[in-house]
């Protein structure tokens, strides 16, 4: 299991990774879009509706996010532990996968924590 870090099982768990992060970003413009179709009056909503309906697309969009980074950290994790058992696997292996990881991760966190800023922002704009 030589260059584990350049194999099908690194890249599964980030293939799998992108597709959620593509959904969530569909859910998420989605949201914007319609909110801001509802307030140019191209809709006729109610602001509050389409408030409420942008923070529900946002808040799902967040959610895949979470349950999406969840089994990737579980299945790096699983690597990397599988790698460190391997007598082969080199330590700049290890701290490779770890750091895939731990990047991916953190760029999630971040686009979570812009995802319930346009929530605040959304909320205190009606």
């Amino acid at each position: 299991m030589q260059d584990l870090v350049y194999s099908d099982k690194a890249y599964t768990p980030e293939a799998l990774l992108c597709n959620w992060i593509v959904v969530s970003g569909v859910s998420l413009t989605t949201s914007l879009l319609f909110y801001h179709m509802s307030r140019v009056k191209s809709l006729k909503v109610r602001p509050g509706l389409a408030k409420m309906l942008a923070i529900g697309l946002i808040i799902i969009s967040t959610v895949y996010l979470c349950y999406a980074y969840i089994p990737y950290n579980k299945r790096m994790n699983h690597n990397i532990k599988m790698c460190n058992k391997l007598k082969n696997c080199e330590k700049d292996e290890i701290n490779e996968l770890n750091f895939l990881k731990n990047s991916y991760l953190m760029l999630g966190l971040f686009t979570i924590m812009i995802q319930l800023v346009i929530v605040y922002l959304v909320i205190t704009t009606v």
